[in-house]
């Protein structure tokens, strides 16, 4: 059975360890290409910098005790960074209407992510409505990788929709398509 432990940006600092390790085991794949993006030592530098936003939050899944996944985002608020570089796709509204932002409007889940080995089981569903249970933002925003196809289908059958693309400013950092959905599926 999947049991979900939740974590604060300061209640993180005590599972580093644990946090790496699922990224490592869950982003294997993208280690092996050598991309300095994706290695573990990039991740937690990105990390670090993440969970000190203000309303940080984290899921951790454990399958008979042991991490098989985690989920972490946060509230967008004002001043957020989050947008820079977004390119809308047709139809949507206007670039400074859509990224307007008060926390309360749109949740980031910035990594969702599962063991690997433990992938085709559901965790990452339970990862996604634990993540997003209880929260009251109007809708959650995150970015794929639109090689990784397998993450893709999944987003699109929670309801995600992709209105644009966005390249974050860390060093070596993909071009993603930017997803919206309602965070209560």
């Amino acid at each position: 059975m999947v049991v979900l432990q939740s974590f604060s940006g300061n209640q993180t600092r005590t599972i580093r360890d644990t946090i790496a390790d699922v990224q490592a085991r869950g982003y294997v794949d993208a280690i092996a290409t050598g991309n300095p993006f994706e290695s573990t030592e990039a991740f937690m530098e990105r990390f670090e910098v993440y969970s000190t936003i203000a309303g940080f939050s984290m899921v951790l899944a454990t399958l008979d005790g042991f991490p098989v996944g985690q989920a972490f985002g946060w509230p967008l608020d004002a001043d957020t960074t989050w947008w820079a570089g977004l390119v809308l796709d047709p139809g949507q509204p206007s670039l400074e209407e859509f990224t307007a932002e008060d926390g309360t409007k749109t949740f980031a889940l910035s990594e969702l992510m599962v063991d690997k080995k433990h992938t085709g089981r559901g965790i990452a569903g339970v990862l996604y409505r634990g993540l997003l249970a209880g929260r009251a933002e109007q809708r959650v925003t995150w970015l794929v990788n639109p090689a990784n196809h397998n993450a893709y289908a999944i987003y699109r059958h929670w309801g995600a929709r992709r209105v644009g693309t966005l390249q974050p400013a860390w060093q070596g950092a993909p071009r993603f398509h930017v997803l919206i959905a309602d965070p209560r599926p």
